[in-house]
């Protein structure tokens, strides 16, 4: 008896080798005993064990032991890989596997390592096992996946935007269009796709839009067009459609977005040229949102200040600014170098003076010193023992020129002519901008021709009630202490008072009983709306006690006073007429 291979055998084993290579995969045969007949060398690629374990005669359940403890898990459900795996339980529950007529399955192996498993029983009791590296099929399927969900994620976005949008390719089929579009044309996103303008429009239209969508695809250029577009149900729609190129060259596509600007259009004169005539928002300025009018008119006192009968008259003068306000200090190096002067900034007395004894030292002359009021210290300036000239200056002063300044500023923004001359009279002020000083001085008025009294002791909340109920159309007066705000409601009876609680001479609960106590000789009633810094329930039941109706806090808003407007005015005035 021989024992010996015979010859074929090994080159049948040869080939299978050479097969297992060819195909990339590993594989596997065991008898009907469940021990190894054969092992391609591609096995180590996939488990880590001893070469030992994979000669013919070797075990199942010594290879799946083996596996084990090399740490590889796979065939576990994702519901236990949390658990603690028992060895026994696992090497049977593979065997029982092993045993299956046919089983196939794509198991993880470490962290971006995925296996495809394949175990066929044959008829005679032998075992194939074949294991095939699919990582790159399954992270390409990951992907896959991930940009479907970004694709779908990006076609939810677009079918929500309330303006119409488009995207074509780079020969003008539609590849994108969002439901805002495709509503133009009665027709659903779908069946736009793959299609052209010449299947939406008619050719004058079409041919035009082609023209636009060839010079964006050919130049790059973006463009922006005004267009009146009449929609399938027969409305008229007003857009600013902007077009874009997108993409890598070869690969263009354009993006055309549609603005709705229909309740801007002009009516009776929509076409001019070829285009549709828009008109800007009503008390549209450009930049407005960043104009300050307190600040502004702080700057227009600067200027004032430092100029020489009305003339800044600084070129090629030597100016030294003393503040410790970096605001101040960028304002006044900024007019002083507009003017052509040589200038400089210090921040504190000290610097002044080491300053203007080293100019002194090397024989520079210095021709004026600028000194802010606020600077600490600075009396001992304005008798400098250098011989400078020094002017002062008060930035932040809050007195008649400041609010001369606001008034004027509120003339300009309002489209009336300027005031002639100073200002030097409260009756200079536009009539709903009059801040009551003298009542003795005020002329008489109408019964009723005041909306809105106010009565507020500080200048800044002066100005921030003026601006907000000059903005809602609504007259109105304003008076500085308790005493003042009666003899106005006195004099102007209106149709709701706005009292702040805090204010000298008499304060807003005294002024409050006062006109009740007026009101029921003269039988009138007006709103009395307390406007305090804080809302405690002891003050609010002082304000209800004193025969006040509301209150509103401090800081206040257009929001705020506007609800309070309609509340105790406009539906007083509704119920009163039914």
């Amino acid at each position: 008896m021989n024992d010996v291979a015979s010859p074929d055998a090994n080159i049948r084993s040869g080939i299978f080798e050479t097969a297992c290579d060819v195909l990339g995969a590993a594989v596997l045969v065991y008898d009907n005993n469940d021990c190894l007949v054969f092992a391609s060398r591609q096995v180590s690629r996939y488990f880590p064990i001893k070469a030992d374990l994979l000669k013919p005669g070797a075990r199942l359940r010594d290879i799946l032991g083996s596996i084990f403890d090399a740490g590889l898990r796979y065939g576990i459900p994702p519901e236990m890989r949390h658990k603690m795996i028992n060895r026994e339980e696992w090497v049977s529950t593979r065997i029982s596997a092993h045993w299956r007529e046919h089983h196939e399955a794509i198991e993880r192996l470490g962290r971006d390592r995925w296996i495809h498993f394949r175990k066929r029983r044959l008829p005679n009791g032998y075992n194939i096992s074949t294991l095939t590296d699919v990582s790159e099929q399954k992270k390409q399927e990951e992907q896959w996946r991930s940009d479907l969900d970004r694709i779908a994620l990006t076609e939810e976005i677009l079918h929500t935007l309330p303006n119409p949008l488009v995207i074509k390719d780079r020969n003008l089929a539609y590849v994108a269009a969002n439901k805002a579009y495709s509503d133009i044309y009665g027709t659903d996103s779908d069946s736009i796709l793959g299609r052209s303008i010449w299947d939406l429009t008619d050719a004058e239209n079409a041919e035009r839009i082609e023209r636009d969508d060839r010079s964006v695809l050919d130049s790059g250029a973006p463009i922006s067009v005004r267009e009146h577009i009449v929609r399938v149900d027969g409305s008229d729609l007003y857009t600013i459609t902007r077009k874009h190129r997108i993409g890598t060259p070869g690969h263009y596509f354009i993006v055309t977005v549609m603005q709705d600007v229909s309740e801007l259009a002009v009516p009776d004169a929509v076409i001019v040229d070829g285009e549709v005539v828009v008109r800007s928002p009503e008390g549209f300025v450009e930049a407005q949102n960043c104009f300050d009018p307190v600040r502004d008119a702080e700057k227009r006192m600067l200027r004032e200040q430092i100029s020489i009968d009305g003339v800044a008259n600084f070129a090629n003068k030597r100016v030294l600014v003393a503040t410790s306000n970096p605001r101040v200090e960028a304002f006044l190096l900024g007019e002083l170098q507009s003017c052509g002067a040589d200038c400089c900034a210090v921040r504190s007395i000290v610097e002044h003076d080491a300053f203007l004894s080293m100019a002194a030292a090397r024989g520079v002359k210095v021709d004026l010193v600028l000194v802010d009021d606020n600077l600490i210290g600075q009396d001992g300036v304005l008798q400098n023992a250098y011989g400078v000239p020094v002017r002062l200056v008060a930035p932040e002063g809050i007195g008649q020129d400041f609010l001369r300044a606001l008034a004027e500023e509120h003339e300009l923004l309002s489209g009336s002519e300027p005031p002639m001359g100073d200002i030097v009279t409260p009756m200079g002020f536009s009539d709903d901008w009059y801040i009551a000083t003298d009542v003795d001085a005020l002329t008489p008025g109408a019964v009723g021709d005041v909306e809105v009294l106010v009565a507020e002791d500080n200048q800044i909340n002066q100005f921030v009630f003026s601006q907000i109920l000059e903005g809602m159309g609504i007259s109105h007066r304003i008076a500085e202490n308790g005493e003042e705000a009666v003899a106005l409601w006195r004099k102007h009876q209106p149709r709701l008072v706005l009292m702040d609680i805090s204010m000298p001479v008499k304060d807003g609960l005294d002024a409050a009983r006062d006109i009740r106590e007026a009101e029921k000789v003269l039988g009138t009633y007006t709103p009395i709306v307390a406007v305090t810094a804080q809302a405690l329930n002891v003050d609010m039941q002082n304000c209800m006690d004193a025969g006040m109706d509301d209150y509103i806090t401090k800081p206040v808003s257009p929001d705020m006073v506007e609800t309070i407007y309609r509340r105790h005015v406009l539906e007083k005035s509704r119920k009163s007429v039914a």
